[in-house]
């Protein structure tokens, strides 16, 4: 998001210091931008004061914050959540390897007075496809122990007394023929045959680690930075002691048995739930602080401003694969009028399906692709988008890799999804078990998603944007949901403290 201002970057030497003992001039060409992320062209101090907000308003389905009109609102700043599972089963229970602690939050909207300037639906489904471009090792060092998300791979080496490697060689620490889940513990594969051999998780990860307290009641918090929620304050922050109305964030959760993942498969009898902590559930806002007077020069140079920024809309359709066939549809899922640059979508079970955390290590955050068919082939897919009476490709695009190569384009970074994971096809992910699941069922063909550049910088007309897709060979017997998030340009005006949102 960019802000469009009155004001002209500063043209002095930005290794002079800044004289802030008087009043700084109120001419715009001498106040610095100070709602852009990253450095200033002056020499000054920035002072972030922290606050513990609690929540106004709190239930297992819905919770709002409010924030005070005060600094600048950082866009780092956290929301932290705790989850208990003692009324349930009382098992070891994980949130979901690929989103973390993504998966409690639905709906994540934002409003000013009574304006809801962005909003993302979905979002525990739509981090799935986002969580794809965080590096693992990120993911491994750091996001394990903040959000929870856990896919990092590694190979499995020909370990153990009846392990033989492709030589021949047993306990070989040189080849590997499949890959699994790197958790960043012993694997206690060493005295184990490969059928065996079984990847548990750290204690932090466990919801309710009796591990991590003297007393046995500990619980483990785990936190969502704002911009994920708001992917438009990725690039800026609000001034919001320029701002005279409430700024409020609203969550509206997911149902209990969408949150977690079970050790392994449960019996029927048993009742999986993750409840909410309200205690525990804060937000932990950081409001950045420059000298008085810059902030009062910028506040009365800028007091008409604009943002322009993206928010996404998500369209949902069932597709109906329980004759155990191919899937070709012809799909219009909107944006008439509006400035579309780009939309992703992916097939996943619907909400609806019961206890799916027995199934999958990945609950129900999946998207599912092409599998083989009743030959062993790879199914076919065909792919192509058509808006203001053209098709964006003049050939359908019936290429896995092309289709992965288009997300990467669209995205400007590389997905970190193995071949199997996206069309599964290589046949390399590990048979044995990650935290009581057998790791090829449940990443196989599980993070297929499609994504495309509107590249015309075009309004789309009345008709809309239709989608020509096929799926060939889908696991049968089965009903899914596709969700199709288009990224819609919107800009927001801030006059006299007053913001209000349009569509560009």
């Amino acid at each position: 998001m960019s802000v469009n201002d009155d004001t002209t970057p500063p043209t002095t030497d930005s290794s002079a210091p800044l004289d802030v003992s008087t009043p700084a001039p109120t001419g715009a060409a001498n106040v610095p931008n100070l709602m852009m992320i990253g450095a200033m062209p002056i020499n000054t101090q920035m002072n972030v004061e922290t606050d513990i907000l609690e929540t106004v308003v709190f239930s297992e389905t819905f919770c709002r914050f409010r924030l005070q009109n005060k600094g600048i609102l950082h866009s780092n700043s956290k929301i932290v959540f705790s989850l208990d599972t003692s009324s349930g089963s009382g098992a070891d229970c994980i949130l979901p390897a690929n989103i973390g602690i993504h998966s409690v939050i639905d709906r994540a909207v934002l409003k000013v007075g009574t304006k809801t300037i962005c909003e993302t639906d979905g979002f525990n489904h739509f981090m799935q496809h986002r969580s794809s471009f965080v590096n693992p090792q990120h993911n491994k060092q750091r996001e394990s122990i903040t959000s929870s998300r856990l896919m990092c791979r590694k190979w499995e080496y020909d370990l153990g007394a009846s392990a033989k490697s492709a030589s021949g060689r047993t306990d070989s620490i040189n080849e590997a023929t499949d890959y699994t889940l790197d958790l960043g513990i012993d694997v206690n594969a060493l005295n184990k045959a490969a059928a065996a051999r079984d990847i548990d998780v750290h204690k932090y990860s466990l919801l309710n680690p009796t591990a991590s307290a003297a007393d046995g009641t500990g619980t483990s918090d785990f936190q969502i930075t704002i911009n994920d929620l708001f992917p438009f304050l990725k690039m800026n922050q609000l001034p919001l002691y320029m701002m005279k109305e409430e700024i409020d964030i609203e969550l509206f959760f997911a149902k209990e048995d969408k949150r977690g993942v079970s050790k392994g498969d449960v019996v029927a009898s048993d009742k999986f739930a993750a409840k909410l902590i309200r205690n525990s559930t804060q937000m932990i806002a950081d409001y950045i602080y420059y000298p008085q007077e810059i902030m009062t020069a910028y506040q009365n140079a800028n007091n008409n401003m604009s943002f322009t920024y993206v928010d996404y809309r998500l369209v949902k359709h069932t597709v109906d694969n329980s004759a155990d066939k191919s899937q070709s549809i012809i799909l219009n899922v909107g944006g008439a009028g509006r400035v579309v640059n780009k939309l992703f979508f992916g097939l996943s079970l619907p909400d609806t399906t019961t206890n799916p955390q027995r199934n999958s290590i990945l609950n129900l955050y999946e998207s599912y692709g092409s599998g083989e068919d009743s030959a062993g082939d790879l199914g076919a897919v065909s792919h192509n988008v058509r808006y203001n009476d053209k098709f964006l490709y003049p050939i359908d695009i019936k290429n896995n890799a092309r289709l992965f190569h288009n997300m990467q384009q669209a995205e400007g970074s590389v997905p970190f999804i193995s071949k199997d994971e996206y069309v599964g096809e290589l046949g390399l992910i590990s048979d044995g078990t990650v935290f009581g699941h057998k790791a090829f069922a449940d990443l196989e063909t599980t993070n297929f998603w499609v994504e495309d550049r509107l590249n015309r910088n075009e309004r789309v007309n009345s008709r809309g944007i239709e989608i020509y897709q096929t799926w060939g060979a889908l696991e049968g017997g089965l009903v899914y949901t596709m969700r199709c998030w288009l990224e819609i340009v919107k800009y927001a005006t801030l006059q006299d403290g007053i913001l209000q949102c349009y569509y560009a």
